[in-house]
């Protein structure tokens, strides 16, 4: 946005006018009671932090995306990429002595230098962390509350697309790829270049069995019954054990009822590279990109010293909104009482009283004359307007 050819605002950032920043913190507020009634606490983390500490536990990818900026004692410092990472640093150093496992939940702005079009460089998201349990149990609870979270947000009609890191690696080193073949595989899995796939598998010099099983893994999806047209192509241990993990985390999820609103997809992969096991990301139809995606990164706190299991999701707030575009913002608020007369004290004291009910009240400071200042009040809708002599 310009004005006299002056750049107002930096690219990736927004204003929130009153309205929408309404709707915003109502919807904060909400999802922290629904995480909270989980038994999940509330924790903030600060915007910044030392780059040297966050370093060894990011990967390449958020490695391009950080916010840089040196200190007055020249050390370099990030703008937090993520919530994640701060959480497992500060459990990793001031929490290890805890019981486990630990709930923590957040909502914040997080920052990154993203450069597709349309991506917004500050965001605002909302999420948990469960922390110290590897079973399928703790899989299961993060992806049920992912979905608590969206109907709760008023995003009835979605979808939860799940899927195994280790499964999707064993499925293509069994299948025969090399390791040059499988990164370029996994990366057009990443990009959903369903081309650059069917063309690597079709020039790849596996057998046509295998070619024939994998050329259509893109487009496979839907319930546990998906993972039978795979497992002849997996003989890796831990692609086995991912293929048991799906298996468990379905069956406890049809005990939370989500079974309509969960698909494996094999081929997700989420973009951050810490992820070990269980990854997904909740959709819904008209919106090309995820509202919210999470999974499981058991390696994650021990590149800050505390070998420790974890799991969680975060839910984009601005996309959750968009999702939810069609539905008009509530009106702009104005105050339940409007209060104006040439007695100062009189007029603060029926303020305070009012306010003490619960009332929302505006004393009137415009400097206009009486008439005037009524006038405008009722123009805005102000429904109780008080003249105090």
């Amino acid at each position: 946005m310009e004005n006299s050819g002056m750049v107002l605002m930096p690219g990736g950032v927004r204003d929130m006018l009153p309205a929408e920043a309404r709707r915003k913190r109502e919807l904060e507020g909400r999802l922290l009671t629904l995480f909270e009634s989980y038994g999940y606490q509330e924790v903030v983390t600060p915007t910044f932090e030392f780059y040297e500490v966050l370093e060894p536990a990011l990967d390449r990818g958020m490695h391009e995306q950080l916010y840089r900026f040196i200190d007055d004692r020249g050390r370099i410092m990030v703008l937090r990429p993520d919530m994640t990472t701060p959480i497992a640093r500060f459990v990793s150093t001031r929490l290890r002595d805890r019981d486990l496992p630990m709930r923590f939940c957040y909502v914040a702005n997080v920052f990154r230098r993203e450069n597709h079009a349309g991506r917004q460089r500050e965001f605002y998201q909302a999420g948990v962390e469960l922390l110290g349990a590897a079973g399928a149990e703790a899989d299961a609870e993060v992806i049920s509350l992912a979905c608590e979270a969206l109907r709760l947000a008023g995003v009835e009609n979605f979808q939860i697309t799940v899927g195994h890191v280790e499964v999707l690696g064993g499925a293509l080193t069994g299948a025969g790829l090399t390791e040059t073949e499988r990164d370029k595989a996994r990366l057009a899995l990443s990009n959903k270049d369903f081309v650059t796939w069917q063309k690597l598998i079709a020039t790849s010099r596996i057998s046509r069995e295998h070619k024939e099983a994998l050329v259509d893994l893109p487009y496979l999806h839907g319930g546990i019954e998906m993972l039978s047209r795979i497992e002849g192509l997996i003989s890796h241990p831990g692609a086995r054990e991912g293929v048991v993990r799906l298996r468990k985390v379905w069956e406890i999820l049809a005990g939370y009822g989500f079974q309509d609103q969960v698909c494996i997809d094999l081929t997700l992969l989420r973009g951050l590279g810490y992820y070990t096991g269980i990854v997904f990301e909740g959709y819904t139809p008209g919106v090309g990109y995820p509202l919210c995606g999470g999974g499981r990164y058991d390696g994650l706190l021990a590149k800050f010293g505390f070998d420790c299991p974890a799991t969680g999701f975060a839910l984009g707030i601005e996309r959750i909104m968009a999702a939810l575009e069609k539905d008009e913002l509530p009106a702009e608020q104005v105050p339940d009482y409007y209060i104006t007369g040439s007695d100062h004290k009189e007029v603060i004291r029926r303020a305070r009283a009012l306010r003490e009910t619960g009332c929302s009240v505006e004393i009137d400071v415009s400097g206009l004359p009486r008439e005037k200042a009524i006038a405008c009040a009722s123009r805005r809708g102000i429904p109780h307007i008080l003249v105090v002599e």
